[in-house]
């Protein structure tokens, strides 16, 4: 058996069970310490200890890889001192600590949130890990089996029933249209990649059951569109409540109100934010 790629990376001002956990990525397994998952489409074993990250992974797994996906090249110290713009986003950077924004693939991206459409976290990352165990390839590590999503052609082939079976419920359809686009080139993530920020949200939401939630969370999690601020039920309550002294705003008014204030690292404090209200309550934003 060939010697699995492995390495240590340093990784200060980084919690990796608080980034893998926080509700911003589905599919990883934890297994006492450890979390495997893929990146790219190989395979991965993570722990940390300490301020370091020790990964072993499939042959062809680079260390830069296992960087990039875990955001550890981005300055967090600059980026968060960009968003402590006010006394409650510094009580939230003071009571989360080291949670960084991940570079997801596109593809698993989408699909998870396509998936996330009236559904709970805990719920979304079991469908995503079904699909993957029942559609996608396997892949061997540490005597640990773990799953990649099938590809857009091979999930589009197996129709809104395969998507049903793994507990996807009315968003089957939005799954398979998606991947049709996908396989046939008619959304092309590359193109995403380039182009403004307005014109990739609209090219998303050509895709049925992308609407502007589910942009900004692609935008975000797998372009690194940190301008991106993903308004859910928790975001909303939260900006109304802090900002706006519990009037009623709409998703809109909130999103430009959150690109003016935070900067340009909005995305940022939205995901501070978001574990904040989801760990400690939505009545501390009070």
């Amino acid at each position: 058996m060939s010697q699995l790629p492995r390495g240590i990376l340093e990784a200060h001002d980084f919690n990796l069970a608080l980034t893998l956990e926080c509700g911003q990525v589905f599919g990883w397994h934890k297994y006492d310490d450890f979390y495997f998952g893929i990146i790219g489409d190989l395979a991965v074993e993570l722990e940390q200890q300490a301020s370091r990250i020790r990964f072993s992974g499939e042959s062809g797994l680079e260390a830069s890889d296992v960087r990039h996906y875990l955001g550890l090249d981005d300055d967090l110290g600059a980026i968060l001192a960009s968003v402590a713009v006010d006394p409650f986003m510094e009580r939230v950077l003071t009571s989360v600590k080291g949670l960084r924004l991940l570079k997801q693939e596109p593809w698993h991206c989408l699909c998870s949130y396509l998936l996330s459409s009236s559904n709970r976290v805990e719920r979304i990352d079991k469908t995503v890990k079904e699909i993957a165990r029942r559609w996608g390839r396997r892949h061997g590590i540490d005597g640990h089996d773990v799953y990649s999503l099938p590809e857009p052609a091979d999930l589009a082939a197996c129709g809104e029933s395969g998507m049903r079976s793994c507990g996807a419920g009315f968003r089957a359809p939005y799954l398979v249209q998606a991947a049709q686009m996908v396989a046939d080139g008619a959304l092309d993530f590359d193109l995403v990649r380039s182009l403004p920020y307005e014109e990739a949200k609209s090219i998303l939401m050509t895709v049925k059951g992308v609407g502007d939630k589910i942009a900004d969370c692609v935008l975000l999690f797998a372009f690194s569109r940190y301008e991106a601020f993903p308004v859910d039920v928790w975001i909303k309550k939260a900006i109304e409540q802090v900002y706006f002294g519990s009037k009623k705003v709409n998703n809109k008014e909130i999103r430009r109100f959150a690109r003016e204030h935070f900067g340009p690292y909005a995305g940022y404090a939205q995901e501070y934010i978001y574990h904040y209200i989801r760990t400690y309550g939505p009545e501390v934003a009070a």
